[in-house]
């Protein structure tokens, strides 16, 4: 059984308000806050965290970068992206505007970041399923999923999280490690 220790910067992407922050503070930090504070520019977190994935032992020190969602952050965010290898894309269920817009971002991190690097794919708020006519349903991000799937060549995780109700939100984070340690396998990057 092999040992590892990487560095992975990643990024929270998304419109605003759809949880970005609420999901790193919940998994680093095991706190939700109910309100609303919008991130101005981006929040940075570092943690390391260790998993035991294909028979490795891999502990990776997670450089989390919470990229702020508004459009008034269109221009400065480009520069955030510089060094990432991974994402974490979502969205807010019951904003069907947060999911429709989900090619936008992945085009921004892909372009900025330098390559088609790893994304997982987080519909976030499942804890308001049922609340809203309009909200996006889980076929719909399955198969979002399975399109960007196809399109890239790896796999793109599909999760339902609530940073409220702490759903998933480790599983997020480890299904996303399993998959930057394959796709660094696949590209000897490791």
């Amino acid at each position: 059984m092999e040992k590892r220790s990487i560095r992975v910067k990643v990024v929270l992407i998304g419109e605003g308000a759809v949880g970005k922050t609420s999901i790193a503070k919940r998994y680093l930090k095991k706190e939700y806050t109910k309100e609303y504070i919008r991130t101005v520019g981006a929040d940075f977190y570092s943690q390391a965290r260790s998993y035991h994935l294909g028979g490795d032992n891999i502990t990776i020190q997670w450089l989390i970068w919470d990229l702020g969602g508004q459009p008034t952050f269109d221009e400065v965010r480009g520069m955030y992206y510089k060094g990432a290898r991974a994402a974490v894309l979502i969205y807010d269920i019951a904003r069907p505007e947060t999911y429709y817009n989900l090619p936008d971002w992945i085009n921004e991190f892909w372009k900025n970041a330098g390559g088609a690097y790893p994304i997982a794919l987080v519909a976030n708020k499942v804890d308001l399923r049922g609340s809203s006519e309009n909200e996006v349903s889980r076929s719909m991000g399955e198969n979002y999923a399975r399109t960007l799937s196809e399109y890239t060549g790896y796999n793109v995780p599909y999760l339902e999280t609530s940073a409220k109700e702490n759903t998933n939100i480790d599983k997020v984070f480890k299904q996303l490690a399993r998959l930057i340690l394959e796709w660094a396998r696949k590209a000897s990057r490791l």
